[in-house]
This record gives C-alpha cells, structure tokens and sequence, in this order.
C-alpha cells in the first residue's frame, strides 16, 4: 500500500522568520511521535513521513507519504493538531483549517475485479490487475476527521467482493424440507386471476397495491390472529405499535442506504400556506386532471422520511444510545412484536400477482437480550411458525439457512460460515406453479434473524458491564400467508381447516357487488 497527499493548513496570520525557524526545529523534535507512533515494531518504514515543507502566506503547505501504517491521512491530521498547539502556545498563532489537495492511494485487491467500479467522491479509480490507484482531490477537515480515504478504499473492496456473488443463493444451503409434494393443492395456478375475479382485490392505480375486499382482509386478518395466538402470545411477546415514517438519521443508522433503491421516500410539502399551492390548485381546476409530477415536485421538500421498508427500524432507535442490564434481560427478555399497518417496499416493475407487493402486511418480532437467549427466542418463533406452516397450512415447505440480511441491507458482505451460528433463515413455500412477478414455483413467507451487536454498535446502546448486547427479529408475512393458503386451499370457504374458520365467523364476507364488477 503506497498513501501520498498534498495538502495545507490554513494559519491565522503569516509566520515570521523567527516563527518559521521555531517551527523547523519543532518538527526535527516531533517527527517520529506524529509519522510513526502506532506502527508495529520492524514496520516503521511502513509508516508516514514528511517529504518536504513550505510556508506561502498564511498557508503551510506539506507533502506526506506512507505505506500500510500510520496513512499519510492520519499523520496529517496529527501534524495539524500538533502544529497548532505549538504556535498556539509560542506565537500566538492558530490553524483556522486544513484542506488535503491531492491524496493518492495505491492498495491491492484480494482477486482481480470482473469490471471497473466507481466510488463517490474519487476524481479516479484506476484498476491494473489486482491493483487500484485512487485520486482524491480537495479534502476538508470533515472528509479528514470521518476518515474518507479509509471508507473509500473500503468501499471499492466491498464493491469488488460483490462481483463474486449472486446474492442469498451465494450462501445459501438446505436446512431442512418437509417433501409433502404440490399434488394435494387445491390450486395449480396463480390465485390473482381468480381473486380478482370472484372481487377479493380489486386493481387499484398503484404498482403493487390491491383494494383488499372484504373476503381477502377477512383471510388476511385470520392469518394475523393465528400468527398472535400461535407464535407471539405463547413465547410472550407483548404488542406495541412502531412508526412508519422513518427519519434520515434511523435510516442511516439502521443501514438502510445499502438499498435506497428499494425505499419508498416521504416528501412532505414545502410550507402549510394554502397560498403556496394556489396556482398548483389553479392548474386542477382549470385542466380538469393531477398537476405535472414536475409541477409538485417544486412544492416539496425534499426527502425526509422513508416509508418502513423493515418494520423494524424504530425498535432499536428506542435503545438509542441507552444502557441495558443483561442480567435481568437474560431472565426477561425484551420481547416486542408490531401489526400497526403496512409495511412498504419498492419492487419496482417486478410486481404482477398478489404474492409481491409495494405495500403489504406482516407481524414482525423483535427481541433484545444475551447472545444465547436472542439465538434461543429466534429458533422458537421459527418452531411455532413451521408448526403453522406444516400442521394447519399443509404446505410443502423449505428452512433454508441463508445470508445475514441486515447485512445485504447496509451493503456489508459475509464470508460464508462466519459465526458458530446461523444468522438467518428463511421459510419458503413451495409451489406447482411459478409465480406470475418472478419465474420461481416458491415463494418466502417468513424470515428469522439473530443479528449479533450489529445494531447495538450501529445505534450505540450498551450493557452496564460492557458485555455483547444481541437483537433478532423476525418478519412472518399475513399477507403472503394468505396467498400461499388460497393455493392449498381454494376459495372455497367450506373446505378451509377449522383452525382458520373460527377467526371468520360461520361464513365468509362478500365483496360488494356493482353492475360491472366483479367479473365472476
């Protein structure tokens, strides 16, 4: 590795020629304190040195260079600090600021990249093999105090790695599967034709959003309710009600910028004023239809909030640099789960059927305590809700033991079988059709996390001892169960299983009736 930087400190007056000399002999004295101190011994070649100096004005203009250790950045910000203490203390001077001009890093790949990437804030990345060159140019005491040159170098090897894989199958391996088979399904195609026809959804102007009739939020609910009665009321989770407008800062601790492509964001308008929006309603009025959407763009602001892509992100917002004790969170666990309204996902155009949706609902469960006892809470909720899966569904299914979500979310990668234990599983459906928004005869209906101190470092919350805080969660999908059941099932409300019945009632809603509609 090979760090060299250009950069200057911005002085609050120009050096006399006595200050110049005071500061030529104050470098001589500090030079390995600053360059060297925190290299390995035998590696200090390795690290930073002052290649040349030079005082212009009020400007003291510096060239550094380093290997692997103590990077030229690092030794610079040293330089700074120490430079203004000494003219602080001797001179009276100060460094208002400080500013890199030009920062080259020179760095190896593990493997030689399948095609160039790109990185924000690098004037160049150039590959040559296995090894990547990257200009920086016009660094401020912000992009030096966040360490930006070592979260960019970072950031091109995490987009190298990713070239490697193929995303969950990656690591992916069978855990268990049920080999029941699909010849008892009632159903041996898609359910959205047929429930749109008999009027339990109807199409609504949104991709990925369906007007959910009575019979359908009927099935919807009774799922809800047994996921409660079976799953959340035996392990003793307790209901709370979890926002769904998610904040920037919650989003960013959360991870959820590793996939903003995939987030619904909230704009809210730019003032109350109804004057604000006066020619906004002229054009309504007058052109009898909805404004340009670069007409209303204008009238808001910018992106605020995020739509809740996990349903998940306030839980550990509530720990926010909080403390916990673990010894009473080993006897009694915080134990959560939250059904307060959809939850939101960009698909995109890959949304056709009822089984992939922009806004859909689930029960999500989230837990905090010791690391055995949040693997002991997942591996239950898993338990109960393959017990629904298998007994009352009668589905074909598949456990799969899979890679760790929360980390595709941030954009982080996992070698395969880190851990001494399964981060994340998956429960897949298993279908005699392939479904109509992706050529898959499966479909996931629940997923079932243990994300180690992920999040307790990500928000900054602790145990009184400083010992390892662990959260799960666990996201069981009513409405995907729903489609799943009409599947096995049919529409036919007589041959539904008891244990689904006794949510409903002696008989099913209808869905209303109009002169064109429903179809069936």
């Amino acid at each position: 590795m090979r760090f060299a930087l250009r950069g200057y400190f911005e002085l609050s007056d120009v050096l006399s020629d006595d200050a110049v000399g005071g500061v030529r002999r104050f470098l001589g004295e500090i030079g390995d304190a600053v360059f060297k101190k925190g290299a390995p011994r035998g590696k200090e070649d390795e690290a930073a040195r002052l290649i040349s100096w030079d005082v212009r004005g009020n400007r003291f203009y510096v060239e550094v260079e380093s290997g692997r250790y103590v990077r030229a950045h690092v030794a610079f910000v040293r330089l700074r600090n120490a430079l203004a203490e000494f003219l602080g203390s001797r001179f009276g001077l100060g460094v208002r600021g400080s500013r890199v001009e030009e920062y080259v890093l020179e760095f190896e790949l593990d493997r030689e990249p399948l095609e160039p990437v790109n990185v924000l804030f690098a004037k160049d990345v150039r590959f040559d093999g296995r090894k990547v060159t990257i200009l920086l140019e016009d660094l401020d005491d912000v992009a030096l105090e966040r360490n930006y040159p070592d979260r960019i170098i970072g950031r091109v090897r995490e987009k190298v790695a990713r070239q490697f894989v193929s995303g969950k199958g990656e690591f992916t391996r069978v855990v268990r599967r049920s080999n029941k088979g699909v010849e008892r399904y009632v159903l041996k195609e898609d359910p959205t034709d047929l429930a749109i026809r008999f009027g339990w959804v109807k199409e609504y102007p949104a991709t990925g959003v369906w007007q959910i009739m009575p019979p359908m939020a009927a099935l919807i609910r009774a799922m809800e309710k047994l996921i409660v009665d079976e799953v959340a009321k035996p392990l003793g989770f307790q209901e709370v009600m979890m926002p769904r407008l998610i904040p920037l800062e919650v989003e960013y601790r959360k991870g959820h910028f590793g996939i903003a492509n995939e987030i619904i964001w909230a704009c809210p308008p730019v003032s109350r004023d109804p004057k604000d929006f006066e020619d906004l309603v002229d054009y309504v009025e007058i052109t009898g239809g909805p404004p340009p959407a670069e007409f209303l763009r204008e009238k808001l602001r910018p992106p605020l909030y995020g739509l809740s892509y996990a349903q998940c992100e306030p839980f550990y917002e509530m720990f926010h640099r909080e403390t916990v004790d673990l010894d009473a969170l080993e006897e009694e666990p915080i134990k959560f789960y939250d059904r307060n309204g959809p939850t939101y996902r960009w698909e995109s155009g890959g949304v056709r059927g009822l089984e992939r949706l922009n806004e859909f609902h689930r029960v999500e469960f989230v837990f905090l305590s010791t690391p055995r006892k949040c693997i002991e809470i997942r591996d239950s909720i898993l338990e109960r809700t393959e017990r629904i899966v298998d007994e009352v569904f009668d589905l074909e299914y598949r456990v799969d033991a899979t890679t760790a979500v929360y980390l595709e979310h941030a954009g982080k990668m996992e070698e395969e079988g880190g851990g001494d234990f399964v981060k994340t599983y998956d429960l897949t459906a298993i279908l005699p059709f392939q479904t109509k928004s992706r050529p898959e005869a499966e479909l996931e209906i629940a997923s079932f996390h243990v994300h180690t101190d992920f999040y307790a470092k990500r928000f900054h919350f602790r145990d009184k001892k400083r010992r390892t805080v662990f959260t799960g969660c666990a996201g069981l999908g009513p409405s995907r169960f729903a489609y799943v059941f009409l599947v096995r099932y049919g529409f036919d409300f007589e041959n539904w299983p008891n244990e689904i019945k006794k949510y409903i009632g002696e008989k099913l809603p209808e869905p209303p009736r109009m002169l064109t509609w429903p179809k069936g």
